[in-house]
């Protein structure tokens, strides 16, 4: 396959709850959208406040996604 045509793709292991829950609650393309914003914020975030402070938060569950969805990302 030519790099030219390559599309990026991520693939993470899931549990079967968080999969049923999935698809209880979002179609494959609503999937796709919600999870796009998602990593778009998430950068935004990393760009702004450094990866090692976002990802150390999140990690120790000091910060969930409800409190990133408050963060002012601008300015």
């Amino acid at each position: 396959m030519n790099d030219l045509f390559r599309r990026p793709r991520l693939s993470v292991d899931i549990t079967e709850e968080q999969d049923q829950k999935l698809v209880q609650y979002l179609d494959h393309g609503m999937r796709k959208v919600v999870f796009g914003l998602m990593i778009d914020d998430l950068l935004n975030l990393i760009e702004k406040h450094g990866a090692g402070k976002i990802l150390g938060l999140m990690v120790e569950r000091s910060i969930t996604l409800r409190d990133v969805c408050k963060l002012k990302l601008e300015g």
